[in-house]
């Protein structure tokens, strides 16, 4: 026989989560020409590293071959710049020569203008005349040609300019991307290998990353939290500030209490295409753990969902279903039917049906 006794009841959700760290430094996928890139070296998941280690490389070959190509266009482009630049000059120098040329001319026919018109015939003076006149518009039109080949020239190698300036840039800008192909841990720490988004291990040699993918993490294990995945199915069980009593698999007997501080606004699928679905339940941990914990540790995470501070509590065990109703047999054969609160593993809460101090018999016959 058991009986009815008055006391705290919990309610309790059980998670399952792992040890993680508040803070963490991201290394991602770097950005390129080419989007996406396969891993090719990674360090030991866990490996304690130092700053400056190498830790995460991709395959440069995609990189390497573009990079030579933009190398080719700088020489090109150096030469084309070389190129217009000699044209110009030799085009500047016809265009000065052609001035010097039409200043020449009109010298002489202001100088043969010069002649008094006594000594010449009619026809000659006028012939004088009309060479000077056409020798100074000859002079103004191969002045302003010189002129407009100046500016042609400065604009083109303007151009040119812009065009070697432009690939100069992707040249150095694919040597970057080249240099970011070997990702260096920032600071020392423990390395821990990024999660493949979609199909729920860790990224490995040969996979496709993008820019913006985290590869690999340094956790900052100064901050230590759990987190843990509560079922769609539980939405609205667990919310910031509750209660809960977390258990490593390490060491299941010393529990660590601590409370709710997040829970993630969307669910995530369990794996691609799955059906199942679950919140990121971040708990915080109060104290001073045991051991040395570490990011990847199994827990268990009991949350106090429910709690009566002074409750009748009756054994399940003491308690037989009839569809929705609950039925207690008392310990002098007669049967009571319970009104229940709230149920947890090992008693129920009731609210009537029985008074605290009864009797009761473990086993209830069936009716």
């Amino acid at each position: 026989m058991t009986k009815v006794t008055r006391g705290a009841f919990m309610q309790n959700l059980v998670l399952t989560g792992e040890i993680d760290a508040a803070d963490s430094v991201h290394l991602s996928g770097p950005r390129t020409e080419d989007w996406n890139l396969a891993v090719r070296w990674l360090a030991e998941d866990g490996a304690l590293v130092e700053a400056g280690d190498r830790v995460v490389g991709f395959d440069t070959a995609q990189v390497v071959e573009r990079v030579r190509e933009l190398e080719l266009s700088v020489v090109e482009a150096g030469n084309a710049l070389v190129e217009q630049g000699a044209k110009s000059q030799v085009a500047i120098e016809d265009k000065t020569f052609e001035v010097d040329k039409q200043r020449i001319t009109l010298a002489k026919a202001e100088l043969d203008a010069t002649v008094p018109a006594q000594l010449l015939s009619r026809r000659e003076a006028h012939n004088f005349g009309l060479a000077k006149a056409r020798a100074s518009v000859a002079l103004a039109t191969a002045t302003t040609d010189a002129q407009a080949a100046k500016g042609a020239a400065s604009l083109e190698a303007e151009v040119k300019r812009i065009a070697y300036d432009k690939a100069e840039r992707g040249y150095k800008a694919a040597l970057d991307q080249l240099g970011g192909l070997d990702l260096v841990a920032p600071r020392s720490g423990i390395f821990l290998v990024g999660e493949h988004p979609w199909e729920g291990r860790k990224l490995q040699v040969g996979d496709n990353v993008w820019p913006g993918l985290t590869v690999a993490r340094l956790p900052d294990l100064s901050r230590l939290v759990v987190r843990a995945r509560l079922d769609d199915v539980d939405d609205g069980r667990v919310v910031p500030g509750q209660r809960a009593t977390c258990f490593v698999d390490a060491w299941p007997d010393v529990p660590l209490v601590g409370h709710i501080v997040s829970v993630s606004g969307v669910a995530h699928e369990v794996a691609q295409q799955s059906t199942r679905r679950y919140f990121v339940v971040l708990v915080e941990i109060e104290g001073d753990p045991p051991g040395k914990l570490r990011p990847g540790l199994s827990v268990r995470v009991e949350v106090d969902t429910h709690a009566i501070e002074d409750a009748l509590l009756v054994p399940r065990s003491a308690i037989a279903w009839e569809g929705t109703t609950a039925r207690a047999q008392l310990a002098d054969g007669s049967t009571s039917e319970l009104a229940i609160e709230a149920c947890n593993a090992q008693v129920c809460a009731v609210t009537s049906g029985v008074d605290e101090g009864a009797a009761l018999a473990i086993e209830v016959p069936p009716r």
